[in-house]
C-alpha cells in the first residue's frame, strides 16, 4: 500500500468534485488509502475497482464508495468517463448531534462489511447520479455560493448512504463507534483556522509525541501538518478574495495569519500568484 502526495493529496476545501475521463485519469500501481472519502460513479465505459482485495467491474450507473483509510484502486478502461467526488466527512456542515461523526460512521460501515459497490438501480434509488452531477457542475462553474450548494448535496449523499447501510443491518448505536483522533483533525483545524494552531498541541490532542505524530500525520494526509494547515488557509483566502471586497489585512486576520505579509508570502508560494493579482485576474468583468 502506498500513500503519495501526487495520488492522495490533501483537500484544501472540504471537497473536490470532478468529471474524469480515461485519458486524464491517474492509474496507481498499488492500492492507496486516503483520509477522505471518495465516491466514484461511472457515466460511460467501465472501471475496474479493487477495494480491500475485492475486485469489481463497474459499469455505467454503478457506484463505488472508498472509505477513509481503506486501501483501494480504480483503473478505467479506454473510453470511460466517471464522476469522482472526494470529501472530508468531518468538514461537512450540519452533522447530526445524536450520531457519531460521519468519518466514524464510514469506518464502522467498512468494518461491518456493508456494501461499498452499488448497482445502477441502487444508485438511482439514492439519487446519486443527479446529486453527483450537480456537485461536478457547481464545482466547475464556481458561481457565488457554489461551495454551499456542493456541501449540501454531499451531505444528502452521506445521509442516503448511511440510511442505505442502516437498512442492511448497520448498527451505530449498539456499541460506541470511535475513530483514531488523528483522522478527525481536519475538522478541528477547519473550525480553528482563524487561531494560532500549534502542531505540538495537535499532537498532544492525539496523545502522541511530536515526532511520532509528525510521521503518522504525513502517512495519512500526504503532507506535513504545517503544510496541510497552510493549504487549508490559502483555500479560505481564495474564497474571500473571490466573493468579498475585504482588504488583505482583514482577510489575513480572518484566516489566522500573524500579519498580511505572511499571508501574501504563503499564498504566492502555493498559488504562484499574489492575492492581489489573483483577485484582479478572477474578478468578473
Amino acid at each position: 500500500m502506498k500513500n503519495s502526495n501526487e495520488l492522495c493529496h490533501p483537500l484544501s476545501l472540504p471537497f473536490a468534485c470532478d468529471e474524469i475521463d480515461s485519458g486524464s485519469a491517474q492509474h496507481p500501481e498499488e492500492p492507496l488509502s486516503c483520509y477522505f472519502t471518495e465516491i466514484l460513479l461511472v457515466r460511460e465505459g467501465c472501471v475496474r475497482a479493487v477495494l480491500n482485495g475485492e475486485e469489481r467491474k463497474l459499469l455505467p450507473g454503478e457506484t463505488a464508495i472508498f472509505c477513509p483509510g481503506v486501501p483501494h484502486r480504480a483503473v478505467p478502461e479506454e473510453g470511460t468517463r466517471f464522476d469522482l467526488l472526494r470529501m472530508d466527512p468531518d468538514r461537512l456542515p450540519e452533522q447530526p448531534t445524536y450520531a457519531p461523526s460521519l468519518k466514524a460512521v464510514f469506518e464502522a460501515a467498512c468494518r461491518a462489511g456493508m456494501p461499498m459497490f452499488l448497482t445502477a438501480e441502487e444508485s438511482r434509488e439514492l439519487e446519486l447520479p443527479e446529486l453527483s452531477g450537480r456537485c461536478v457542475l457547481e464545482s466547475r462553474e464556481r458561481a457565488f455560493g457554489y461551495d454551499v450548494s456542493v456541501l449540501s448535496r454531499l451531505s444528502l449523499i452521506c445521509v442516503a448512504l448511511v440510511r442505505f447501510w442502516l437498512s442492511r443491518g448497520l448498527d451505530l448505536f449498539g456499541r460506541e463507534v470511535q475513530i483514531d483522533p488523528i483522522y478527525s483533525l481536519s475538522g478541528y483545524i477547519q473550525d480553528h483556522l482563524n487561531e494560532n494552531i500549534r502542531v505540538e498541541e495537535l499532537a498532544a490532542h492525539c496523545g502522541l509525541s511530536y515526532p511520532w505524530f509528525a510521521k503518522k500525520f504525513r502517512e495519512i494526509y500526504g503532507v506535513s501538518c504545517k503544510d496541510y494547515i497552510e493549504q487549508i488557509r490559502v483555500a479560505r483566502v481564495e474564497q474571500l478574495l473571490l466573493f468579498t471586497d475585504y482588504d488583505l489585512s482583514r482577510i489575513s486576520e480572518m484566516t489566522g495569519y500573524a500579519d498580511c505579509s505572511h499571508m501574501i508570502k504563503n499564498f504566492k508560494r502555493i498559488m504562484e500568484i499574489t492575492p492581489g493579482q489573483y483577485r484582479l485576474k478572477k474578478k468578473p468583468e
